[in-house]
């Protein structure tokens, strides 16, 4: 029985969106991009062109939002490669299977990660569902009925699919059916993780993994493309001791690998310091008159546009004010562009991000101040300025996969 037949029920939205929110990520090979990373990046392993990857994804997107099966995309795949000419490893309908599988599988169980996050207070729990045929591993057969708490870490590694071709899933379970089933919820013990070396284009590529799942599957793709749901409270608490903003950078790749020096040149600031706002609304007054209007798009050097919104920027420190004239030439002149996948430490939410970096001289001292400019889907989000005479402080910024730096 054709296994895409149970994607062709009412569209799934949040598997929708979770596919949709996903950024365009060219790629020569498939360890490029790799585990937690897939939630915001579409990359089909060896697809360089941006024409091409579009033309991929919106077949996976009719899949999931209209219910186009797998002989559908292939026919959608032979004229993809047809018109850009696309060479490829391995035949065709090996290769379109394992696109569309992976990305539809992935797209629905990130989507049901997200729905039972949002009733995990009435049904806490999830149960491991595998197929139990013979094409089914037996590590998988094995978890196939377990109840597991939403909120173990066990699915931070185990959360289906675990492996090309996986076909297992979860079921959201309350404390009735637990009870009224005679089931048990079990919190496993951890995993020993152990690493295994993929062949890449430049070389072997460590990836962690644990037992039963296939190497660069070990993840959660919904805690990824959602986070973990917290109340206001727990929010607040995480605020106060600065949790909340620690992010972990997954793309790899520093100042240090593209030959980049390690100090930046310190350039000397366009305009002058602004006022110190007298609060929010204060600070939004301040930026507008500087935007010349509520937002603005500033478009950087990369010809990249950049929205940046006075009220936005007034609600993140509004101390900042004097500061806002800066903006601009950060993101018209800056010295670096850095793009990178950030996970969320507390969420577990991946996000791509840009960060536009510049080293100024500014105020009657003259003092040497770092400012980065933090850039999600396209949107100025917040941004960091730290005056020191240490200039090297801002190369942990420097990370991710360079997009543009300044000419000498």
């Amino acid at each position: 029985m054709p296994t895409e037949a149970v994607y062709k029920a009412v569209p799934f939205q949040e598997a929708i969106d979770s596919f949709r929110s996903k950024v365009r990520l060219p790629s020569r090979h498939y360890t490029d991009v790799m585990e937690k990373m897939h939630a915001r990046g579409f990359m089909v392993a060896g697809a360089m062109q941006d024409d091409l990857l579009s033309g991929f994804q919106e077949a996976i997107n009719k899949a999931l939002a209209q219910g186009a099966t797998l002989a559908e995309f292939r026919a959608d795949f032979a004229r993809l490669i047809k018109t850009h000419g696309w060479s490829y490893r391995g035949s065709p309908g090996w290769r379109s299977r394992v696109i569309f599988e992976t990305n539809v599988r992935t797209s629905y169980m990130s989507g049901k990660w997200e729905q039972m996050q949002r009733v995990k207070d009435e049904r806490p729990y999830a149960r491991y569902v595998a197929m139990q045929d013979r094409r089914t591993r037996p590590e998988h057969a094995a978890w196939h009925g377990m109840v597991v708490p939403l909120d173990d870490p066990w699915w931070d590694t185990h959360w289906p699919p675990n492996g090309w071709g996986c076909r297992c899933s979860a079921q959201n379970v309350s404390e009735r059916d637990v009870e009224r089933e005679g089931r048990q919820v079990t919190s496993p013990p951890p995993d020993t993780p152990y690493t295994v070396y993929l062949k890449g284009p430049d070389g072997p590529v460590p990836v962690e993994t644990v037992p039963g799942i296939d190497p660069g599957w070990a993840y959660n793709p919904g805690k990824a493309a959602y986070g973990i749901r917290y109340t206001d409270a727990d929010k607040a608490a995480m605020e106060a001791d600065g949790s909340w903003k620690n992010r972990k950078v997954l793309t790899p790749g520093t100042y240090k690998d593209y030959g980049l020096p390690e100090e930046l040149p310190v350039r000397a600031a366009g305009t002058k310091l602004a006022a110190v706002a007298d609060g929010p609304g204060d600070a939004q007054r301040i930026m507008q008159n500087i935007l010349g209007g509520p937002e603005k798009i500033i478009t950087g050097p990369d010809g990249m546009g950049v929205l940046v919104s006075a009220a936005v920027l007034a609600g993140h420190h509004p101390e900042r004010s004097p500061f806002y004239p800066f903006l601009q030439e950060l993101i018209e002149d800056p010295e670096e562009i850095w793009m990178s996948l950030d996970e969320h430490i507390v969420t577990g939410r991946v996000e791509l991000r840009k960060r536009y970096v510049k080293l100024l001289r500014v105020g009657e001292k003259s003092q040497a101040m770092y400012l980065v400019g933090q850039v999600v889907k396209g949107q100025f989000v917040a941004w960091t300025m730290v005056t020191s005479s240490n200039p090297s402080g801002l190369n942990r910024q420097r990370v991710g996969k360079l997009l543009y730096f300044k000419e000498k």
